[in-house]
């Protein structure tokens, strides 16, 4: 992926450069628009700052599952996919038993390029491609000094979640291509100033907030 976004971007400026337009010091590109209230991640309590591992969250949206990291432990983690602006997550929390419908976050992992698909012969697992994420996996079962957990790197691999029915892995299939598609359409929208060279975009304009964007393209009604 590393070496296909360096591709794109010297194409880039090989368009910019062929347009005989100068490269800007800095690309034109919308600012992130808010959290909508309606969302997973606001109903979970996530901010743009995104989940943090050891921190409480919502459940209401989220589904029980099982997974096993190592041969013959398995453990149960309500599941979660949600997305803020062009960032988005897969989330494992488990469940406070003295608090319902809220849990502390223990794995998060990148929700762009999970690939979910649902097991053909076993209808309630889902398979998913993780892939290595900046947010180290927090391992309660190993503790240090100070009664802190320990943390480790996911590595890039695939995880094998177990729901309760076909339901309910239905549920988690759908909820992640929901998160997927607004993540998209989020990136697809801060880019298109980027993209569109050679229309007469006007970048002050385009690098507005989109609520302060729409308000200032519009015509002002003749008050004669």
């Amino acid at each position: 992926m590393c070496k296909v976004v360096k591709v794109f971007v010297l194409l880039h400026q090989l368009h910019i450069f062929s347009l005989g337009r100068a490269l800007p010091d800095q690309p034109p590109a919308c600012l992130p628009s808010d959290i909508p209230e309606n969302s997973r991640a606001r109903t979970a309590g996530l901010d743009a700052s995104g989940p943090k591992l050891g921190t409480e969250l919502t459940l209401v949206d989220a589904v029980p599952c099982r997974i096993a990291f190592e041969r013959g432990k398995e453990r149960y983690f309500c599941f979660l996919a949600s997305s803020v602006g062009s960032s988005g997550w897969i989330i494992l929390a488990e469940e406070l038993p003295l608090k319902k419908n809220y849990g502390i976050i223990r794995i998060v992992a990148p929700l762009a390029g999970s690939n979910p698909t649902i097991d053909e012969t076993h209808s309630r697992w889902l398979h998913l491609r993780i892939r290595p994420s900046t947010i180290p996996v927090l391992d309660p079962a190993k503790s240090i000094a100070h009664g802190k957990a320990k943390t480790k790197a996911l590595v890039d691999g695939r995880w094998t979640l177990a729901f309760r029915d076909d339901e309910s892995c239905k549920s988690a299939l759908s909820m992640i291509i929901e998160e997927i598609d607004l993540q998209s359409s989020e990136v697809k929208r801060r880019l298109k100033p980027l993209l569109n060279l050679e229309g007469d975009t006007d970048v002050s304009i385009t690098s507005l907030h989109p609520s302060e964007a729409s308000s200032s393209t519009q015509i002002p009604s003749d008050s004669s």
